[in-house]
């Protein structure tokens, strides 16, 4: 999503776009041994842009549709996320000091009189997911996603499965003490 900067007026300008979900599903990827978010909409960016004395004004949203593994079910589901864009594009020419390397994450910084903002667009709905997502609950304690009754009365809790997780924590705590024990000897 390029902007031409020089053609945002004073009195601003709105914009309404979508951005390619294949790049940002690659990018997901990427960075994930297991797939277990996958965007199946393209992201819709709603945008303000307004030119300032100190550069562009850039604020909106950015919403799409995922599928996710529930925290609590464990199942893959669909939901909507989105996430503020909020920024203050200015030149490169505009920097405090050209070997100014501190990157402030409310200023872009661009050269030329375009604008590349999809990566930023990826990097703000990317950072809005949680790898631990929970549906929202009734006050019943009903999934709002998939309508199991998710109360802490029907939640599988075995015995043996909180015996596996004592043994792993007592072996990680008696390495820990082993590891010590050799590094002072």
């Amino acid at each position: 999503m390029r902007i031409l900067v020089t053609t945002v007026p004073f009195s601003g300008m709105s914009i309404s776009a979508t951005i390619c979900k294949k790049s940002l599903n690659e990018r997901i990827a990427s960075g994930s041994k297991r797939g277990f978010i996958e965007f199946i909409e393209d992201p819709q960016v709603s945008l303000k842009l307004t030119r300032t004395h100190g550069g562009v004004l850039t604020k909106g949203t950015v919403s799409s549709t995922c599928k996710q593994d529930c925290a609590t079910c464990a199942d893959l589901r669909e939901h909507t996320i989105s996430a503020p864009l909020n920024w203050v594009l200015q030149t490169e020419s505009d920097r405090a000091a050209a070997d100014d390397n501190l990157d402030d994450p409310g200023v872009l910084f661009y050269s030329g009189e375009h604008v590349d903002l999809e990566e930023p667009i990826q990097e703000a709905l990317i950072l809005a997911l949680s790898p631990f997502w929970r549906p929202e609950r009734s006050p019943d304690g009903v999934c709002s996603t998939c309508n199991r009754e998710c109360t802490k009365a029907n939640i599988p809790t075995s015995q043996s499965s909180c015996n596996t997780l004592e043994s792993l924590l007592q072996r990680a705590l008696c390495t820990t003490q082993t590891q010590d024990k050799k590094s002072s000897a």
